[in-house]
């Protein structure tokens, strides 16, 4: 079926859709009366900077020592409070004395009687000297009285041996500090019964000394000949290996959970002297002061170590780096205020700022709010950010 239409009501629709048309664009703003967008650049900074490694490892003591009584006994006294600082010589524990004490004197006695036996023997010795003179005595008998002093002279020295041995003894009863730090608790009650030595003993508490304090973290081998080469440039042809780390005196820098910078300032003393074939890593070590006591054995910590001289860099802030895939990017306003588009390579962090390797130039300024705003030729209106 064929529709008819009226030829002058179409006339009337095209004049509305027209007028429509004419009007949106009209009202569209050109190019030249669009407000120009605002961005806050900052001037990249070129300074003096090293570079550093930052690296994950725990702090350990500098010295923990497990206290055992060397002699068996019931535990008499305990001569400290838990946790409290001691030092060097301290006495921690004391083990019954009174049947030490009793060998002691035992051994003192049979100390007489050996040199009550050693005082007959050579005065038979000395007539038998006499009588063998005379042809009195045969030598036998002579040679005999000769061999009992010997002996009893033996018999004294085994018996100041027992005395000096049962003395030390008596002393163990006491057990003292053998450093300075700070004490655990006491693991176990007075009046319970100690078993003594070296294999077996019972312990009874552990002294720890954190002044100063190590921190223990694993060195990627990479970085660590990166540090090893850049040792050996700087010796040139004269260069000596160091009898010790700690005489390079190297500094590096800690770091705890809670902190946001590296405050704790140490030197680092040992290196591991090969490298673990499974995982490529070493033990490197620092050793810190620690004099106000806040650094803990076993606390997770960060350590920073400089595996550079100091040079020239161009630092740029955190947020002026944009990410497009692998690439690192920034905007730059340039003389005209126009925005250009530079690909950048980036070294170490430097706080709330990065290292420019290639891309910028010092005192160019850079984008570092309003990224997501712009694109490369447009023309922006650049408010420097304060430092």
């Amino acid at each position: 079926m064929l529709h008819s239409y009226s030829y002058p009501a179409l006339g009337v629709a095209l004049v509305c859709c027209l007028a429509v048309g004419c009007g949106d664009s009209a009202s569209q703003p050109s190019a030249s009366e669009r407000p120009v967008q605002k961005v806050t650049v900052m001037a990249a900074e070129e300074t003096s900077v090293t570079d550093y490694v930052e690296l994950v490892g725990r702090l350990a003591a500098d010295k923990s020592v497990n206290i055992q009584s060397r002699v068996s006994g019931f535990l008499r006294s305990t001569h400290f409070e838990d946790g409290q600082r001691v030092k060097e010589g301290d006495l921690l524990f004391t083990i019954e004395p009174d049947e030490y004490d009793a060998i002691y004197n035992q051994a003192l006695a049979q100390i007489d009687v050996a040199q009550a036996k050693l005082d007959v023997a050579e005065k038979t010795f000395g007539r038998s000297k006499e009588l063998l003179a005379n042809n009195a005595v045969s030598r036998e008998e002579y040679d005999q009285d000769q061999a009992t002093v010997a002996e009893a002279q033996a018999q004294l020295k085994a018996a100041n041996a027992d005395a000096a041995r049962v003395k030390l003894d008596v002393g163990y009863t006491k057990i003292t500090s053998p450093i300075t730090g700070r004490v655990d608790r006491a693991l176990l009650d007075d009046g319970n019964y100690v078993t003594g030595g070296f294999v077996g003993g019972t312990h009874l508490t552990t002294v720890v000394s954190d002044q100063p304090i190590k921190a223990v973290v694993n060195i990627d081998e990479n970085v660590r000949l990166r540090v090893m080469r850049r040792q050996r440039e700087m010796g040139g042809d004269g260069f000596k290996e160091a009898n010790t780390l700690a005489d390079l005196k190297i500094p590096c820098y800690l770091q705890l959970q809670d902190e946001n910078d590296f405050p704790h300032e140490g030197v680092l003393d040992y290196a591991e002297i090969k490298i673990d074939q499974q995982t490529g890593t070493s033990q490197l070590r620092g050793l810190f002061p620690n004099k106000d006591g806040l650094l803990k054995p076993g606390m997770f910590v960060r350590v920073k170590i400089p595996v550079s001289d100091p040079h020239d860099a161009i630092l740029i802030h955190d947020t002026a780096v944009g990410t497009d895939q692998a690439t690192n990017f920034v905007y730059v306003v340039n003389s005209e205020n126009k925005v250009e588009h530079r690909t950048v390579t980036l070294g170490d962090r430097k706080g709330n700022q990065r290292v420019v390797l290639s891309g910028i130039k010092p005192n160019e300024s850079v984008v570092v709010a309003g990224l997501q705003l712009i694109q490369p030729g447009m023309t922006v209106d650049p408010t420097p950010q304060a430092k």
